[in-house]
């Protein structure tokens, strides 16, 4: 059931200068961890078989302990210039959405624009919108393009295996969720608009659904760190579920209004997949088939802000979104936030 709150309406995408999807990347680690790594690491009682049944994951992907976030965006920044044929000191602006990133400040993307040698200085800086935050930089991207910028490099997804340290205290509810991955897009100018409509919104009744704790209102009352700051928060899985389900509904309904399109126009469908029942139930509620859509959460589990762009490539490198098609972009974090685009790739 949707929010009480009072959403907003959806605007027109006006815009005068067009942006183009010019490339995608995934960058995953090459470790694969099972359910029963985890179990044995750990030393819970669950096995393998009752994993699968209930999130439907069967392995995602962790970093050693000598690799940064910087070094897996860095290489997802590379494979998306030379798929474009575009010469990084081409590049107008760079932005990230992190869960950490490498550390608070400096931006995590400034690292990337050292790593690729960039010798312009040109802006480059982090937002923080969890698993909504692809489509939060989409958004932008479309808009710094609108106003004069040639080339956007937009990256997201994260290090979250960290906070599954052996030192730490393990919540059962969340440990066999997190995977490790981070992707990218580049976005160019195009002559034909392909971006028809975008809507993002907000929804604070969801506030304290899900939640890192580390901050100014955790340190104000410890005396001392604690790495069981950073990890992840969910009271309530189920809650989390249906907040992505009815964001789902929201934003689905919000697009089409804009487009005059229904669903019976959109050849792919591409959403966040905090589990495989989430996608499939997302999947459900708008009657929409899952052929045109896809969902690598058992490959990779939950990468945060990497979930909705690692399913569009999977759609691309498949051969299943062609240009000229037309999608459904969206992504969701936690019901506290969550929008999406329609575009013709």
């Amino acid at each position: 059931m949707l929010s009480k709150l009072r959403y907003k309406e959806a605007k027109p995408l006006n815009i005068d200068r067009y942006a183009k999807i010019l490339s995608t990347s995934v960058v995953v680690p090459d470790k694969v961890v099972t359910n029963d790594d985890i179990i044995k690491r750990y030393d819970l009682i669950a096995t393998d078989r009752a994993v699968q049944f209930a999130i439907g994951i069967k392995e995602r992907r962790w970093v050693d302990e000598n690799t940064l976030v910087s070094d897996l965006l860095t290489e997802a920044a590379r494979q998306c210039l030379d798929r474009a044929g575009v010469d990084p000191e081409k590049l107008d602006r760079v932005i990230y959405t992190k869960l950490m990133g490498d550390q608070i400040v400096p931006a995590t993307s400034i690292a990337v624009l050292k790593k690729l040698g960039i010798k312009r200085g040109i802006p480059a800086f982090d937002i923080l919108a969890a698993c909504s935050g692809f489509a939060h930089l989409i958004d932008m991207a479309i808009r710094y393009i609108d106003s004069g910028d040639d080339y956007v490099l937009i990256l997201g997804g994260d290090v979250s295996s960290r906070l599954a340290d052996a030192r730490n205290k393990k919540d059962t509810r969340t440990i066999f969720l997190q995977g490790d991955a981070v992707v990218g897009m580049l976005l160019g100018v195009s002559d034909v608009q392909h971006f028809l409509a975008s809507y993002l919104y907000t929804d604070n009744t969801y506030f304290d659904y899900s939640y890192i704790p580390f901050g100014t209102e955790l340190l104000n009352k410890t005396k001392t760190f604690d790495n069981e700051m950073f990890n992840m928060q969910m009271p309530d899985g189920m809650l989390v579920h249906n907040s992505v389900i009815d964001s789902c509904e929201l934003v689905t309904q919000k697009l089409l209004a804009q487009t005059n399109l229904t669903l019976n126009d959109i050849d792919v469908f591409i959403t966040c997949d905090q589990t495989t029942m989430t996608w499939e139930a997302q999947l459900q509620r708008i009657k929409f088939p899952k052929e045109k859509s896809a969902s690598l959460f058992h490959k990779y589990g939950n990468t945060v802000a990497a979930m909705s762009l690692i399913n569009l490539h999977e759609m691309i490198e498949t051969g299943k979104l062609k240009r000229g098609m037309t999608v459904i972009f969206m992504a969701h974090g936690a019901g506290a936030s969550g929008g999406g685009f329609v575009f013709r790739y």
